[in-house]
């Protein structure tokens, strides 16, 4: 059914290195993160392109893009009256922001700091922001960096390294942990922890319709994955296998007691090199394409489909579609979705 699909990019912005693209609760307006430290208003035109507003707030001063640093990651509370943002600094260290919003106004004298963690390399630093439905943030990190995770964080629940971690950024002081964590009162592992055994989580969404998390995570050197967590496990603490896996191939690691196999995967490649996380489809523009998995890889910049078919296996189709220097997909307040790239273009998806 993905082969008979027909999908265009349509070109509706121009930025200087856009990352992560949310959009405002009750509006037509998206917020912009540009890698060196910006976050600006979209707010589209009447020809369907998006005008670029001036910065509503600029943390320049404390980024740091050297390596795989930046500007990674923002989010929005559902009431829209609070930003997330997951950068690196000089160190390097990581750090998630909350600052709070009045409309379109940023306040970052109240700005808080609600977690930070010192990376000890200057890639693998994840950074995406995510919050559920319930206004709980979710954090990714990745092993810390190097290669084949030297100081096996992947495998450790007593760093945040490796995880995406779910706080309730609003129930404590810095955060609360949600009642539904599956590793509180555990003495060995961290209570902020939902998931572990990651290498680079570089992006991971909810299904607005199901609910199911869709997570992709950056390969060493021979297999790029995606799985998908069903919403009735996604409180389970499931370990995905990193190092002990790329993908579904071996190691030399020791095998985990327990671990979830990627639902995707393709092989790298010279020209495929780095998977690019996406979302489950449900708008309307393409309404042939509802439920499907819209992803990319950095390297080639070709955008990729999939659909879980009947028997619980996942079809991919690879598009003729390219975005140069893909970095992020996200949708708006009404189910478009964009794809982002580091040379500037921010395209959204259309039927064509």
């Amino acid at each position: 059914m993905l082969d008979a699909v027909a999908v265009t990019l349509i070109p509706v912005a121009t930025l200087d290195s856009p990352m992560a693209l949310v959009a405002v609760p009750g509006t037509d307006i998206l917020l912009v993160a540009e890698r060196p430290g910006l976050v600006r208003t979209l707010t589209p035109d009447d020809d369907g392109t998006l005008i670029v507003g001036d910065p509503i707030l600029d943390i320049s001063h404390l980024v740091d893009v050297r390596g795989e640093g930046g500007l990674l990651g923002i989010a929005i509370s559902p009431s829209g009256g609070e930003l997330y943002l997951s950068f690196t600094d000089h160190y390097p260290t990581s750090h998630v922001l909350a600052v709070p919003l009045d409309g379109l106004e940023a306040d970052p004298d109240r700005q808080r700091t609600l977690l930070s963690l010192q990376q000890p390399y200057r890639n693998h630093n994840g950074g995406h922001l995510v919050v559920d439905p319930e206004g709980r943030l979710l954090i990714g990190f990745g092993d810390g960096g190097d290669r084949e995770d030297p100081h096996d964080n992947g495998q450790d629940l007593g760093t945040w390294l490796g995880t995406i971690l779910r706080i309730d950024p609003q129930g404590g002081t810095p955060y609360g942990i949600p009642a539904e964590n599956p590793f509180i009162g555990d003495p060995e592992a961290l209570d902020e922890i939902l998931l572990w055994g990651l290498r680079n989580p570089w992006r991971f969404a909810f299904d607005t319709t199901t609910g199911d998390l869709w997570i992709a995570d950056v390969g060493q050197d021979a297999v790029e994955e995606v799985t998908r967590i069903a919403a009735a496990e996604i409180d389970l603490g499931i370990n995905l296998g990193w190092p002990a896996y790329e993908g579904t191939l071996r190691t030399g690691r020791p095998e985990p007691a327990e671990h979830r196999l990627p639902d995707l995967t393709y092989e790298r490649t010279a020209e495929a090199c780095s998977v690019i996380g996406g979302v489950v489809y449900h708008g309307d523009a393409v309404p042939d394409l509802a439920g499907a998995y819209i992803f990319g890889d950095f390297c080639d910049g070709r955008i990729r489909l999939a659909a879980i078919q009947p028997d619980g296996s996942v079809a991919t189709r690879l598009t003729e579609l390219t975005v140069p220097l893909l970095a992020s997909f996200a949708e708006d307040g009404f189910r478009n979705v964009y794809a982002l790239s580091l040379a500037g273009g921010v395209f959204r998806l259309g039927a064509g």
